[in-house]
Order: structure tokens, then sequence, then C-alpha cells
């Protein structure tokens, strides 16, 4: 094995093993016994109220998720909530949001759609969250009285706000001059080549997706999910009697995101925690209680999507047995 391949290989555990090493050094300094006694003790009526708003947050996803979709050909947005819920339950089992690379692969294959396509979709669909999440932290960095730890961030989050928003305004002026199925090559070309094509195509659907008024109603819709995850925090927080204000919750949104980029264990779970801790103790709330809530949160978001999601995911793989029957009738 070269030195480089070693030195990527060393690079893929380091990440690992420094996470498990971070949680359990924050794990020994959690008091288990009172997060446990806030859990139990959760009022189920705001815990009820928290759920729903998380399973409307992700039906908001899938709606938008189906704006892309109709755009390439594929309609409904039955398929599109389908895919919605078993890409976000394979990513509370999966690392590395391996859910995303699923639902692409499902709804390229139920819709006999080229993977490219799906994928430019899915990256014109994330790129809106990531679009609005931009403009929260660069509103919130303005209006809310930060902690010390996020403030110096002031700055960052308002140019990365105007780098995003001329990126997209852009992709809106730059319109390609052919469809996105132009040019598609045979499979005796070479793997360079067609590795070459598959960028073109993928860059060009993405280019012809980027509509002013797609993009305005699906950033739109991207404020709105994020407003049901804010609603998630916040009523997951009050059914623990957990003293914390909507500036608060948001602000815990908002730290504990930036670790779902890349999550570096299956549902983030700990990561999650962490994090959440360190935000509302930021603001000068207790860090137990503050646990006992993330623990709380991951409940809500994992257990009924995951359930709802995988018996979702077996109707997908139903539907993909069907289609291939179809296609290929005996």
């Amino acid at each position: 094995m070269s030195d480089q391949g070693t030195k990527r290989r060393w690079l893929h555990w380091a990440v690992p093993i420094a996470t498990i090493l971070l949680l359990a050094l924050f794990a020994r300094k959690v008091d288990w016994a009172n997060a446990w006694s806030a859990i139990t003790h959760a009022d189920p009526l705001l815990l009820g109220v928290a759920t729903i708003a998380n399973l409307g947050t992700l039906i908001v996803k899938g709606v938008r998720w189906s704006l892309f979709l109709d755009a390439v050909g594929i309609r409904g947005t039955g398929q599109a909530l389908r895919t919605t819920f078993a890409g976000h339950a394979l990513n509370n089992v999966l690392v590395a949001n391996g859910g995303d690379a699923v639902r692409v692969a499902a709804t390229a294959r139920n819709s006999k759609v080229s993977s490219a396509t799906v994928l430019a979709a899915l990256a014109s669909d994330n790129r809106c969250d990531l679009v609005s999440y931009a403009a929260l932290f660069a509103v919130a960095a303005i209006w809310l009285p930060l902690p010390p730890q996020l403030a110096r961030w002031r700055t960052a989050a308002l140019i990365a706000l105007v780098v995003m928003a001329i990126a997209l305004g852009a992709l809106v002026i730059w319109r390609p001059k052919h469809s996105h199925g132009d040019g598609l090559v045979a499979a005796e070309q070479r793997l360079v080549e067609r590795a070459r094509n598959y960028w073109r195509r993928l860059t060009a659907t993405s280019a012809e997706l980027a509509t002013a008024r797609r993009l305005t109603i699906a950033v739109g819709l991207s404020f709105l999910s994020w407003a049901g995850q804010w609603a998630t925090f916040h009523y997951a927080a009050h059914s623990a009697s957990f003293p914390t204000t909507a500036a608060d919750s948001l602000l815990a949104l908002l730290v504990v995101n930036l670790s779902f980029v890349v999550r570096l264990t299956p549902g983030n779970v700990g990561v999650f925690q962490l994090l959440y801790a360190l935000a509302a103790t930021s603001t000068g709330l207790d860090k137990d209680s503050a646990v006992a809530v993330a623990f709380l949160i991951s409940l809500i978001q994992y257990i009924p999507v995951t359930i709802i999601g995988l018996l979702l995911a077996r109707s997908l793989t139903t539907d993909a047995r069907a289609s291939s029957v179809s296609t290929h009738p005996t």
C-alpha cells in the first residue's frame, strides 16, 4: 500500500476514534440518574406536540423534494414522501448520511431515470436547506445574544450567506443550452469518459432546476421545515421542565445541526447530545437536564421516523420488484 493510501486509512479511523474518546469524556461528567429522572417525568402531551412537529418537518421536506423531482419528470408527491422518510430512517442507523445514497438509488430505479438526474435533484434540495440554515445562523448571529464561542462566527456566517446568495443567483442566470438527457455515452466507453459524462449531466440538470420561482418556493419550504425543528426542540425541552427560551432553542438547533453535515455515528447519537449540552450550558442552563432533553429529542426524531421510514422502505423495494417484472415480462 502506498504512503498516501496508508495516511488516508489512518485518517479514516482517527476521526471516529477521536469522536468516541470525546463522547466518553463527556459521558463521565453527566449525572445520569438526574438525566433519566427528567426523561421519565416528561410531560407526554408536550412530547406529543414535539413529535407531531418533527413528523411535519419531514412531510415539508418530502414536498420540497417532490418539487425538484417533478421538474425532472418524476411525478407524484407520494414517492417523494416515502423516499424522504426512508432516507431519514436509514440515516438514523447508518453513518455519513448513507440513507441519502439509498434515497437516490431507489428513486432512480423505481422511476427509470438516470441516477445523475436524481442526484442533481437531491443536491438542489439540500442546497436550499443549506441556504436557509446560513440565513438563520446569520440572523441569529446579528440579533441574538450569542455565547462567546459562537459570537466570533458572526462575520463568517454573513460572508457564507452572501456567497451562497451569489452562487444561487449565478445558477438562475446561467442556463444550459441542451437538456440534461443529451450526450449519453455508450456502455463501451472508458470509465473516465463515463464519469465525465455523468458529471456533465449532473451539473446541467442542477442548472436547469435552478429557476427563480422554484428556488423561492423551495427555500420558503426550507424555512418552514426549520420552524418545525425549532418547535420540536422547544416543546421537547419544556416537556422536561427545562427553562429554555425560544432563543435558547434556536441556538441549540443551529449548533446541533452543524454536526449533521457528516454523521460520525449512526443517527449522530452521542455527538447530538454533546453539542446540545454545550449550546444549553453556554446560556447558563443545567448540563444534566440538557442531556436529558437531548435524549428526548433524539427519541422523538429517531423512533417514530425510523419505524415509519423502514416500513416505507419495504414498499420501495416492492415497487422496484414490480417495476422490474413489468419491464421484463415472462
